[in-house]
């Protein structure tokens, strides 16, 4: 991938997906732990056993109606998926809520059956609450990585520094939690540090109005500035050329030839940059899109630079998702599917469930 990025596009251009980032980061550190690692052998056998058994299954459920749970709300022990870390963290989510019912059906069981999973202690259950606790964020800025309908790419820095944070306040009571608590924030560190230094990531961050400077080193503030003022330069110098060759100064206005002559004296990037960083940031949920649109009027090189960067995709969660969408709706039994049979439905699945009501 990284060879591919660098030769259409050149180098420097190339993003690692920053969702794979976390999984290896969250991966190599459960892997450190070997007493963790045991811990939740333990926990996937008595979720497998218990998705193996309809009676066991039947109890779980029972068990909650009798404390006068609804159906609908009933819940279920979820299994892990090797290629996804947010699922093990699912599956010690649903086995802590039913942690209790888990254990006194499997007392229970063990009267009249043999070979009964082993329930985990006291202390491993504690053990397991502190990695909850520990790998939520990680969930959290895995999930908001992952979206396709909004922008990513200048999320990736800021999500980082908030993790770090994360891992050093994170309190924590089992000594496996506070060994994964200093594995966890080592391995941040190693694989997510480096990207920091990434130029599109830093510019990107930069031309955010949520984060600006926010998240950024002064070395990487300095560097970005100098990058984007000279990008700035050559977009104005672009537009000069252009309109110079297309402009009719016999046929121009009065107003139109004041406004090409301001262009071409006033230093309009440097203007445009200053404006932008006087502007407030705006808070996480706003869309920069709609910002930079907003502002294309006052800022027209800026806002065509900032689109350039924003619309990037900060993982390949979405890419991935698509292929997945392919695979889905092209079966291998549809041997004589044409390419525009599958372009027509990939597009229909893709497509926003608002326009199917």
């Amino acid at each position: 991938m990284k060879a591919a990025s660098r030769y259409f596009l050149g180098n420097g251009k190339h993003i690692p997906c920053f969702a794979h980032t976390i999984h290896l980061v969250v991966d190599d550190s459960v892997k450190e732990i070997a007493s963790f690692c045991s811990i939740l052998d333990k926990v996937k056998k008595i979720v497998m056993h218990f998705k193996h058994s309809p009676a066991l299954m039947d109890e779980l459920r029972k068990a909650q109606a009798d404390e006068g749970i609804p159906e609908g709300c009933i819940k279920t022990l979820q299994q892990s998926v090797d290629t996804r870390w947010n699922s093990c963290l699912e599956m010690l989510v649903s086995f802590l809520s039913l942690a209790n019912k888990v254990a006194i059906i499997l007392i229970k069981r063990s009267e009249k059956v043999k070979g009964l999973p082993e329930m985990l202690s006291t202390d491993e259950l504690s053990t397991c609450k502190d990695f909850c606790s520990l790998l939520n964020p990680f969930k959290d800025a895995t999930e908001k990585i992952s979206g396709e309908k909004y922008v990513t790419v200048s999320m990736v820095i800021p999500l980082i520094s908030l993790l770090l944070k994360k891992m050093q306040i994170a309190k924590v009571e089992s000594a496996d939690g506070i060994l994964a608590q200093d594995s966890l924030h080592k391995q941040l560190e190693k694989r997510c540090k480096p990207l920091e230094l990434n130029k599109v990531l830093v510019k990107s961050s930069f031309l955010d109005p949520r984060f600006k400077k926010m998240y950024i080193s002064p070395i990487g503030v300095q560097e970005a500035t100098k990058d984007i003022l000279q990008e700035l330069i050559t977009f104005t110098e672009e537009k000069r050329i252009s309109d110079d060759e297309n402009s009719d100064d016999q046929g121009d206005s009065l107003e139109k030839a004041h406004n090409r002559s301001i262009v071409k004296v006033d230093g309009s990037e440097n203007r445009e940059l200053k404006m932008y960083l006087s502007l407030p940031q705006t808070s996480w949920e706003s869309n920069p899109i709609m910002f930079w649109s907003s502002y294309k009027a006052a800022m027209p090189g800026l806002s065509k630079l900032a689109l350039r960067y924003l619309t990037t995709p900060g993982s390949s969660v979405p890419s991935e998702r698509l292929a997945s969408a392919i695979k889905c709706v092209v079966c291998d039994s549809r041997s004589r599917m044409t390419d525009t049979h599958i372009t027509e439905r990939v597009f229909l699945i893709s497509s926003n469930s608002k326009y199917w009501s």
